[in-house]
């Protein structure tokens, strides 16, 4: 009789949470992800990650619940680990999650840049920021047109944004037009991240599998724009990497997460 899988809730919004789950736990015999909590993305829970996405270890899929439930999920599941997979919230807000999970008997774990990065066969350049807002999808559609003018095939990847309540339409999504949009039912927010790509003749992907989506991108580009999402680092490792700061903002790029 073998030993018992580790059993893992991973924290999220919808983003950096599938894709730690991806390219962290997905294929690991070692870990059971039992749930996965949700907060910041209207209607999430409720929902399943597909089995589609969470592959032949999952063939039911992973249930998503309300991040309020977590003290219950981590008793009821008899959970090992939680993972805290989101950002742009302050750092004594994760210290209150972490009290949160271990006075219910679990670890309380963050997953850093080595363990979730992927590798590109291309050069990328990231832009990320220290806040939400600081302007980085401004920022990579001018590095975009730079790099065009220089006659070089360039592709923007950006932070996930899966809205669609069916996470199978959106594993690997390619934008060149509005029909695109159209095609994929897009939200406002999702446009306003678009559309200006689409404007100046450009190609951006977007999604949940970002391993299929990074992979279809190289096919296309000679170099690989990463337009980052709140102050999240970038998933995949970059040749350079542009960190927007906010004046208006001071001292929030040393107390958020």
């Amino acid at each position: 009789m073998g030993s018992r899988r580790r059993r893992v809730i991973i924290m999220g919004a919808a983003g950096r949470d599938f894709h730690n789950f991806n390219v962290y736990f997905r294929d690991k015999e070692d870990y059971e992800v039992v749930a996965f909590t949700a907060t910041q993305i209207p209607d999430i829970a409720g929902r399943k990650y597909p089995p589609e996405l969470a592959g032949s270890l999952y063939p039911d899929g992973i249930p998503i619940y309300p991040e309020e439930d977590l003290p219950r999920l981590v008793k009821e599941y008899d959970v090992d680990d939680v993972v805290f997979a989101y950002s742009d919230v302050p750092y004594n807000y994760v210290m209150e999650r972490s009290a949160i999970v271990n006075s219910a008997g679990a670890n309380f774990l963050l997953l850093g840049p080595n363990s979730t990065m992927l590798v590109s066969k291309k050069p990328v350049i990231a832009v990320c920021a220290v806040r939400t807002g600081c302007g980085k999808s401004q920022v990579s559609r001018n590095i975009f047109r730079i790099l065009r003018e220089r006659n070089l095939k360039v592709v923007s990847i950006r932070h996930p944004m899966p809205y669609d309540p069916d996470l199978t339409k959106q594993v690997a999504q390619r934008f060149a037009s509005y029909e695109d949009l159209d095609k994929y039912n897009c939200t406002i927010e999702e446009r306003e991240e678009y559309e200006p790509y689409i404007d100046m003749g450009g190609i951006i992907y977007a999604g949940v599998d970002y391993e299929k989506i990074l992979r279809e991108a190289e096919k296309e580009a000679d170099v690989i724009i990463w337009d980052g999402g709140n102050n999240d680092f970038s998933f995949y490792k970059y040749d350079m990497l542009i960190t927007l700061a906010d004046p208006h903002r001071p001292g929030h790029e040393t107390s958020y997460y």
